[in-house]
């Protein structure tokens, strides 16, 4: 464990302070101790042999937080989840997709009770919530599955409701088994990295971070090159790439999208095949034609 969190020696703190918990994840603290917040750490120092002086200077120099809160139908999660409990019987036909969230700001008090209400009343009854501080937490959705454009929807509203912006980050499903936890973190680590960038959008998905982080080695491949030249000369190329990719293939679904008769389209699948070698109906093909467009 690193000495220093910013300018604090947790080595140091824990030596002056006899009973105190550092850990990397979120966890109830014991009676009588203050919590506090420190990027990477939760910190957890028993406040019984404090002075009022040393509580108000620990104040000063971390963030006090509040401790996770979740039902007890949300428990099993968050054992899975944050805490790395193991899976002991996995459910492949049972899956879930998290939605990460963290607000710009925290509120406290009553603000933030009625936040909470305010962003259960959006989703089924079914989903789970875990807050894991007063400014972020997970949605687990095991059924019906929020649409990217209605979770927007939801992050303008409680905007202009508490004047506070909330980043939302839709993951994608997976099953109940060993790995999940490990994707879980994965997905953390890219909300993160989407949360560093000034102008970040208040709604993302996994799959746009992914291809996000792709589009740098794209650029590199000659391989690319002929699609990418194709498609500077005619940008009709980039609507019909995109209507199928968003229509997982489905070419009458595109053709719909676009407006466009299915034969019209399957005529031009065919033309992007003969000059390029690549067939749009396969998904490996559509994959290498959208990354040629990022």
């Amino acid at each position: 464990m690193p000495e220093e969190v910013h300018n604090v020696n947790v080595k140091e703190l824990m030596q002056r302070y006899s009973g105190t918990v550092v850990e990397q994840t979120p966890f109830h603290p014991a009676e009588h101790m203050l919590y506090f917040y420190q990027d990477p750490y939760y910190i957890g120092i028993p406040s019984s042999k404090l002075s009022d002086q040393e509580r108000q200077l620990l104040k000063i120099v971390l963030r006090e937080e509040i401790p996770p809160r979740f039902s007890r139908k949300s428990e099993f999660w968050f054992n899975v989840l944050v805490k790395g409990r193991p899976v002991e019987n996995e459910s492949p036909k049972s899956k879930i997709r998290i939605i990460q969230f963290e607000m710009a700001d925290a509120l406290s008090g009553s603000d933030l009770i009625e936040w909470r209400s305010a962003l259960a009343a959006f989703f089924e009854k079914t989903v789970s919530f875990i807050y894991l501080s007063s400014r972020d937490g997970l949605v687990i959705e095991e059924e019906k599955l929020m649409e990217e454009e209605m979770l927007r929807a939801i992050a303008n509203t409680l905007e202009n409701d508490f004047s506070v912006k909330t980043y939302f980050q839709i993951g994608l499903r997976y099953p109940l088994s060993p790995l999940i936890r490990k994707a879980y973190l994965e997905e953390g680590r890219l909300f993160r990295q989407h949360l560093s960038h000034k102008g970040a959008q208040e709604v993302t998905g996994v799959e746009h971070r992914f291809f996000s982080l792709l589009r740098p080695l794209v650029g590199e491949w000659a391989i690319l090159g002929e699609i990418r030249s194709m498609i500077a000369k005619d940008k009709s190329w980039v609507l019909i790439i995109r209507a199928i990719w968003e229509n997982q293939g489905n070419v009458s679904m595109a053709a719909k999208q676009l407006f466009m008769h299915r034969n019209t389209l399957q005529n031009r699948i065919d033309k992007f095949f003969e000059m390029t070698g690549i067939s749009l109906k396969r998904m490996d093909g559509l994959t290498i034609a959208y990354l040629s467009m990022l």
